[in-house]
């Protein structure tokens, strides 16, 4: 978690830097806290400690990483149209501190993969992991569904998607794992969860909003045993998988 938590403050001290924070900033930053896994309690609270804190670089142990983070903070400082004079300074700066020299600068700024950006800080797939049928989200009232299967799809998880009634009234598939979300009423969740746990077993999760945490019990008392609170990050579908 150091290398990460250093990760989004070296972010954020690019974001910042110039004097203003323009809004696709703030989305880049976000992007890159939730596809690193990165779990920031307090956003406010974290950018008054690095805005006090100065222009220093924040130390990434591991090279790779470091490397990475290089090429986010590029893309940082690209993100609102160009980059200013303490944008470059700062760049050069974290670049001298991980021991780039003038060419691998230069081949660095040439060679960034969007698609690959995050995956230095990403964990590794476990070989524990049962994949077995894949997972199955159920859509009703799953707002954030796409954002679900997104980060379950960086561990090589397929995910399939189903209605509530189709769900339960198909033949049963062995080995999947089916996620389901929190309906508004209470009662309505309960019997949803009744009804998915008899058909996958103990092969499920429920997933809740923040305001939702309340239901979290009702489910505990009928047998489910997998909870998440939104949002989902990526050691959610880990303990999930295994």
């Amino acid at each position: 978690m150091p290398d990460k938590l250093n990760y989004i403050k070296n972010m954020m001290w690019m974001m910042c830097c110039d004097g203003k924070i323009a809004d696709r900033e703030v989305k880049f930053l976000k992007k890159a806290a939730k596809e690193v896994s990165a779990e920031i309690d307090d956003w406010k609270m974290l950018l008054k400690e690095v805005k006090s804190s100065g222009p220093q670089v924040y130390p990434i142990n591991n090279r790779e990483k470091a490397v990475a983070a290089l090429k986010s903070l590029v893309i940082m400082a690209k993100v609102d149209g160009k980059i200013d004079a303490q944008e470059k300074e700062y760049l050069l700066k974290f670049a001298k501190s991980i021991g780039i020299s003038n060419q691998q600068w230069v081949d660095l700024r040439k060679n960034i993969d969007l698609e690959t950006l995050f995956d230095a800080f990403k964990e590794p797939c476990s070989e524990s992991m049962n994949l077995g049928g894949g997972i199955v989200a159920i859509r009703d009232d799953f707002d954030k569904i796409d954002e679900f299967a997104d980060v379950a799809s960086d561990f090589g998880a397929a995910v399939d998607f189903a209605g509530y009634k189709e769900f339960v009234t198909a033949p049963a598939v062995d080995g999947q794992i089916v996620c389901f979300h929190a309906a508004q009423d209470k009662k309505e969740t309960v019997r949803r969860c009744a009804n998915i746990m008899k058909k996958a077993g103990g092969n499920m999760a429920a997933i809740l909003t923040r305001y939702q945490g309340h239901q979290v019990q009702y489910m505990l008392e009928i047998g489910l045993e997998k909870c998440i609170i939104e949002p989902v990050y990526t050691q959610d579908i880990i303990k999930l998988l295994k």
